[in-house]
């Protein structure tokens, strides 16, 4: 009997040895990092295709100023300069990639780049999808925080086809506390069509009196104002959240008036609060009755 149970305890022994292989290979399978039987390391699994490389690189992130013409068509109606922001959201092995933001487009861009010094000489382009769509050659200066450089259409036919840009790094934050500057009274609308030859509309001084995002307006607020002043102030509480204006006549004064204008989204909807809402259907009830203030030339 006992050589009976001699036996069985070992041939158990020798079935629990010979599992200890597999329970060993399957652990080294399902731990990143680890040596496999072959030497090589396992690699963790990526979500979506991979990390964004070099997330903490002090070049990342957006840098916005004005985007000048340099090539244009005098006989065509251009717009000579537009606020810009240029996003680079990635830096991997000589390879970038990024987006840019201007006059109600948003666009992606995809590139080289080589290091001179300690800055970036970035050769980038458009899909080439859309009509205009470009390429961008620009480089990176990591001390001074700026991005700088030219844009190139892809279409030559372009009211401007080339345009140039020195691009100061800032980050976006929202502040429902910021008001529009007193530049921006008596600021001429842009007009393509003039209603009248020999007047232009502008805004008025009361175009600053509203801050339209700190608190909810009532009728006795907007009543009697012009046309101009209440489009404005509906449309600051857009640019506060980083809106970027396609409509000519209201990114005029966006760009080239409000310091701390940043166009960085095409849809904020999404991001407007609930005083906002208010206000902005309240504003537009009123702009749709309102008269234009008109001044002459030569004022």
């Amino acid at each position: 009997m006992k050589k009976i149970l001699l036996i069985l305890f070992a041939v158990g022994l020798i079935a629990s040895c010979s599992k200890t292989p597999d329970i060993t290979a399957s652990k080294t399978e399902s731990t990143p990092g680890q040596p496999t039987a072959g030497g090589e390391k396992t690699t963790p699994e990526k979500n979506g295709g991979g990390e964004k490389p070099n997330q903490n690189s002090p070049l990342l992130g957006t840098y916005t100023g004005g985007f000048e013409a340099v090539d244009f068509d005098e006989s065509k109606d251009y717009v000579y300069e537009n606020r810009i922001t240029i996003s680079i959201d990635s830096l991997d092995a000589g390879t970038i990639a990024g987006h840019s933001v201007v006059a109600g487009n948003n666009r992606p861009f995809k590139g080289t780049f080589k290091q001179e010094g300690k800055s970036l000489k970035v050769e980038a382009a458009e899909p080439g999808d859309d009509q205009y769509d470009g390429s961008f050659s620009f480089t990176i200066d990591p001390d001074g925080k700026t991005v700088s450089g030219t844009w190139t259409a892809n279409n030559k036919k372009l009211s401007v086809s080339k345009r140039k840009y020195a691009l100061t790094k800032k980050q976006f934050r929202y502040d429902a506390s910021l008001n529009l500057p007193e530049d921006v009274q008596w600021t001429e609308l842009y007009e393509k069509y003039p209603k009248f030859p020999d007047k232009i509309e502008s805004l008025t001084e009361d175009v600053t009196r509203i801050n339209a995002s700190a608190r909810e307006l009532t009728k006795k607020d907007v009543e009697n104002m012009y046309k101009g002043d209440l489009e404005i102030i509906r449309n600051a509480i857009y640019a506060r959240h980083g809106y970027s204006f396609k409509n000519r006549r209201i990114r005029f004064i966006f760009d080239q008036f409000v310091p701390w204008y940043m166009p960085l989204n095409t849809d904020i909807r999404t991001d407007l609060t609930e005083i906002e809402k208010k206000n902005i259907e309240l504003l537009k009830r009123y702009e749709d009755h309102a008269e234009r203030y008109y001044d002459e030339y030569g004022r």
